[in-house]
């Protein structure tokens, strides 16, 4: 047997040390290793393939290796590969008889948990009676079946649960992925149910007379589950008429497959003799329950984390871990404790912040060390009196911090949640300190994006009152209060009269009342309509009994606002993006992005939500016309914010920039130079929205019926005498869930803690919003007990809060021009002055064609293009500008043609031989998955034929370095998006890989222009991986033609940069 430490020394590694050792000659049986967080994990995993391939326990196609991310899948792949490649070549990999070299195709399998389910539902779907083509519903076609079936049932019983309908297609939803993921009968779910609310008939059990407040809303949530169960199957029911799937049907499905067809399991487990489950405290019941159906008792090694467990409200369980013996065999117990990522002093902070959580883990945790090159920069602290403190001191902190180290450290601010990030994202602009708030939430937190997004909103939904009210009293029309109350009134007088504004009857006017849900009444939306419908006089003014509220000026400005809104409502039929475009046009917002001085970022946000836009027409299984509704989308970009906030996030950092993001969404991730802030009690630890009821509320299934109900807290009702007895069982469940609930919120902190690298800033401040101060949060109350972090402040300075007890004056409405508002409007009448005969209904027009012309004598113009710009469409910038500017303002989605379809299928092709996924990023709970590219027999062929011709070319017999990445690079003022297909390690550097499934440059001068993609992609790498450009050769390799090209030379940073700004400048006009 060769141990690990030999391999190690032949292959130039590490020398692993003895908790590695001890997990990388383990035996071929289940195992699982409690690996802290940095502690290596990923490399002791590849060590381990390699120690058993050497050792001819296995052979590489036999391994499989499972995470759940694609970002993670591909860097656990790459690591596989490479190290066996190294192995080979120091001769150290057993060959089959008659062999001479490894097997290219003798490959791992390297894939995302829920991947991994879909092959075996695609596969196998006809043996239950479905089609593996199934479609894969997004996230928002699937809610808006789901609102069908609401909206369609006849069930007298929704009537009796609060809630409007998108809140009970929310429900419905949830309900239905939650029996599916715990494998419960909807008839025995809505048995319980109806069981629970006898609660009610239970004599009180104390002074008073009729029902307790506390059992009364204990049974109108649970009373609602066998309605919405019925839905929830009815749901299901519909998917499968419709042949539709959705993402999370798919792990259920493969488990149904798995168990109705034994021979299936057979097959995989003699397929697979090494299974590596990363991440597995992340793991659902239902993932764990396939599992272990065709590995249990294989040689399956499980890797997790106990205290990294975040992820439980999408069914993980940090007790899945102890389970682990349970399911797959008696399980020997490893320990990974060394950390490699982290500084002494940051190690000692995530130690004491998870202390209390000894007793009672269900897996013995070691305590983290620190390694042998661990810096020892101190946890630091600010507690300040107010919110608006403790983000200018963060500010100040990363300034300082970023000023200070010779090269652009990596940074980044971790949040509970995304409420305050806008505020700290203030503070760091005020302190000239980059930063990017990660994912779309950030992107619809920008003031553009907002107003976008609201009138859009008001155009679909006629209860989209709040959005109005930001619109109207905005910088376009600038509403007083006076005047949206008079607003509000006129819905109110509306919503009680007939369609001849007639009174009516009082006994209809209480029908209406009772049935609507609060916030349902009338609506302001219909309020603007109806101003927008009376015609103004003769003199302008709009007369009726009803406007006499309004002032003059302020009527005026909503006929303005409710005629725009009724031009778009009546083109809301467009094609999605053409709508979009269009209301941004309407709403000026292309106009004051440029013309705003103070930010220079706004038509880059501009440019961005359109590309959201068309991502979004791209993946709904509707396509892109009319039938990706407005509704649809609004939908989808709520599921998209919260998505983003929930699930890791697939950047990487960013060198001398501060990225703002969730805690959830940093989980595998690490910066050099990480700030905490809002460590706060009552957010940091948090306290659920609903409370602490459990399923005690609304739609949630009762834990008894979940997989890990023994690990949850139970809560006593059937052995309830009274009432008051259901009472205190209720609030002694609601400790308990407390409890549970700061276990899971330590956690979150620790994951928190553990992202630095070197250098940590905890921080806090007594006041924010709210009108009661709030102290430091347990956990810093812990670090300072533990002298990790200095003495925490005692009180606050002030009994009230500052932010509130100073009157505030300033002007309402807000004049969008700030201080230079007279200025302009002066300037602006000295213009009108100047130019009278340029007054009137044509005014605009000429004025128009008259700097047409100015610029035609100038003798050129400027091209404006949108800030990103695809490497791939470089050469057509250069040399047809203005042909590029319009087709990228207008992302048109593209139909697939065949050969654009062959080159993806190509792509697809080259990833899955290596066994490495792109770095695009799909959490495997919240996808975004393209439907399958369909082939016809014609493209079959030519595929086979680039296949073919690639397995005889140089690239067949070596493994790239990566695949598929995305780099962005700035240029002169752009970003140009380069998205390189393969990078392979050389001799001093890198090479660089173009597939190309077209045709070969026709001449010198094509091949000229084609150069600048790689010229580009030469640039961005050596950016990004800090490596001499020198370093890096790029070719072209035309698959087709089985030709490789390399341009003569290549073109400079700034020569890049001097031939994109003359393509923009002033060009001569034909």
């Amino acid at each position: 047997m060769i141990d690990a430490l030999t391999i190690a020394e032949k292959l130039d590694l590490r020398p692993p040390t003895a908790e590695q050792r001890a997990v990388i000659e383990a035996p071929l049986a289940p195992a699982l290793v409690v690996a802290g967080a940095g502690s290596g994990k990923t490399e002791t995993m590849a060590n381990r393939v390699l120690w058993l391939l050497a050792n001819g326990l296995a052979t590489p196609s036999e391994v499989l290796g499972l995470t759940f991310t694609r970002k993670a899948a591909a860097e656990l792949g790459e690591r596989i590969g490479r190290r066996i490649d190294q192995l080979g070549a120091a001769g150290l990999l057993p060959l089959a008889e008659g062999q001479t070299e490894p097997d290219p195709f003798d490959a791992a399998t390297v894939s995302t948990y829920n991947a991994f389910a879909n092959t075996i539902f695609r596969d196998n779907a006809a043996l239950i009676g479905r089609e593996g083509d199934a479609t894969v519903l997004s996230e928002a076609s699937a809610w808006h079946l789901a609102r069908g079936v609401v909206a369609d049932t006849s069930d007298p019983r929704i009537l009796d649960v609060e809630a409007n309908i998108d809140r009970l297609t929310d429900l419905v939803i949830a309900l239905a992925h939650d029996l599916a993921d715990n494998l419960a009968d909807p008839a025995d779910v809505a048995g319980f149910a109806e069981d629970f609310v006898r609660i009610a008939e239970l004599p009180r059990g104390s002074k008073g007379s009729g029902v307790y407040r506390e059992v009364e809303k204990a049974v109108q949530a649970v009373g609602a589950l066998p309605v919405l169960t019925s839905l929830a199957e009815r749901f299901q029911e519909a998917k499968a008429e419709r042949g539709f799937v959705e993402f999370s049907d798919q792990v259920a499905l493969a488990l149904q497959i798995t168990e109705r067809v034994p021979k299936l399991v057979d097959e995989h487990r003699a397929r697979y003799r090494v299974v590596l489950l990363d991440e597995y405290q992340d793991t659902s019941v239902l993932q764990t329950r396939l599992l272990s159906r065709l590995f249990a008792g294989q040689g399956v090694m499980a890797v997790g984390d106990p205290h990294q467990s975040i992820y439980g409200w999408r069914g993980a369980s940090a007790e899945g871990l102890g389970r682990f013996g349970v399911d797959f065999g008696s399980a020997a117990r490893f320990s990974l404790s060394m950390s490699w990522r982290n500084g002494h002093r940051v190690l000692a902070a995530a130690n004491a912040i998870v202390q209390p959580l000894e007793a009672t883990s269900g897996v013995a945790v070691d305590r983290l060390e620190a390694g042998p090159a661990a810096s020892g920069h101190p946890v630091e602290l600010t507690f300040p009196e107010t919110i608006e403190d403790e983000a200018d001191d963060v500010a100040r902190w990363f300034a300082g911090r970023l000023a200070e180290s010779p090269e652009p450290p990596s940074a980044a601010a971790l949040f509970r949640v995304r409420a305050h990030m806008d505020r700290f994202a203030a503070a760091l602009a005020k302190h000239g300190v980059r930063y990017h708030i990660l994912g779309i939430g950030g992107l619809l937190r920008q003031p553009e994006i907002t107003d976008l997004v609201a009138a859009l909103t008001v155009v679909e939904d006629p209860a989209a009152g709040s959005e109005l009210v930001r619109l109207l009293a905005g910088a376009r029309w600038r509403i007083g209060v006076r005047d949206l109350r008079a607003l509000r009134d006129l819905a109110s007088w509306l919503a009680s009269r007939d369609h001849a504004h007639r009174l009516l009857p009082e006994d209809v006017r209480e029908r209406m009342r009772a049935s609507v849900t609060e916030g349902e009444g009338g609506s302001i939306i219909e309020a603007l309509d109806f101003i927008a419908s009376r015609r103004p006089g003769e003199d302008g003014r709009i007369d009726h009994s009803a406007l006499s509220a309004f002032s003059e000026q302020g009527l005026a400005r909503m006929h303005d606002a409710g005629t725009l809104f009724a031009r778009l409502r009546a083109r809301a039929g467009l094609d999605l993006l053409d709508f979009v475009t269009l209301v941004e046009q309407e709403l000026g917002l292309d106009i004051e992005v440029e013309a705003n001085e103070s930010r220079s970022d706004g038509r880059a946000n501009l440019e961005a939500f359109r590309e959201a836009v068309a991502g979004y027409l791209q993946t709904d299984d509707r396509g892109g016309g009319t039938g990706s509704s407005l509704r649809g989308f609004l939908r989808w970009l709520v599921l998209a914010d919260k998505r983003d906030g929930l699930a890791p996030r697939p950047e990487d950092p960013e060198p001398g920039t501060v990225q703002l993001l969730t805690v959830h969404g940093s989980k595998g991730l690490e910066w050099d130079l990480v700030a905490v802030p809002r460590m706060v009690d009552g957010e940091l630890p948090g306290t659920p929205v609903e409370g602490f009821r459990g399923w005690v509320r609304l739609g949630a299934m009762p834990y008894a019926f979940r997989g890990d109900a023994a690990e949850l807290p139970d809560l006593d009702w059937r052995t309830a005498e009274t009432q008051k007895d259901v009472v205190d069982a209720i609030g002694e469940f609601g400790d308990t869930l407390r409890e549970r609930n700061e276990s899971e919120e330590r956690r979150l902190a620790y994951v928190a803690v553990t992202r630095a690298r070197h250098h940590l800033l905890l921080s806090g401040s007594w006041w924010a919003g709210q009108s009661k101060p709030r102290g430091p949060g347990v956990f810093l109350r812990d670090l300072a007990e533990a002298g990790t972090i200095p003495e925490l402040p005692v009180e606050p300075s002030h009994l009230e809060n500052p932010l509130e007890r100073a009157p505030r004056t300033f002007r309402w409405p807000h004049d969008p021009l700030g201080s230079r508002g007279e200025r302009v409007r002066a300037a602006a009448e000295r213009v009108r002055i100047a130019e009278p005969g340029l007054q009137g209904p044509r005014g605009d027009d000429i004025r128009l064609l008259l700097a047409e012309r100015a610029v035609r004598l100038a003798g050129g113009e400027r091209v404006a293009l949108p800030v990103r710009i695809p490497a791939s469409r470089f050469k057509d910038v250069i040399s047809v500008p203005e042909e590029v500017a319009a087709q990228l303002r207008r992302p048109m989605p593209e139909r697939p043609y065949r050969q654009t379809r062959l080159g993806t299928t190509f792509h697809s092709w080259v990833e899955n031989r290596f066994g490495v996924q792109g770095e695009a990023e799909a959490v495997d709970t919240f996808p975004d998955e393209l439907d399958d590219l369909g082939a016809t027999s014609v493209e079959q062929e030519r595929l086979a034929a680039l296949v073919e011709t690639f397995e005889h070319s140089e690239w067949a017999a070596r493994r790239p370095e990566a695949v598929e990445i995305e780099i962005h690079l700035q240029l002169a003022e752009h970003v140009v998006v380069c998205k390189i297909d393969a990078v392979y390690p050389v001799a001093g550097g890198y090479q660089i890989v173009d597939w190309k499934t077209g045709r070969a440059p026709k001449d010198a001068a094509d091949l000229e222009l084609k150069q600048f993609q790689l010229a580009l992609y030469r640039l961005a790498f050596a950016k990004w991986k800090g490596v001499p450009l020198e370093s890096i050769d790029a070719v072209f390799y035309f698959v087709a033609d089985d030709l490789v090209l390399r341009p003569e030379r290549f073109y400079s940073e700034r020569e890049l940069s001097e031939s994109l700004s003359s393509a923009l400048g002033a060009r001569p006009r034909p």
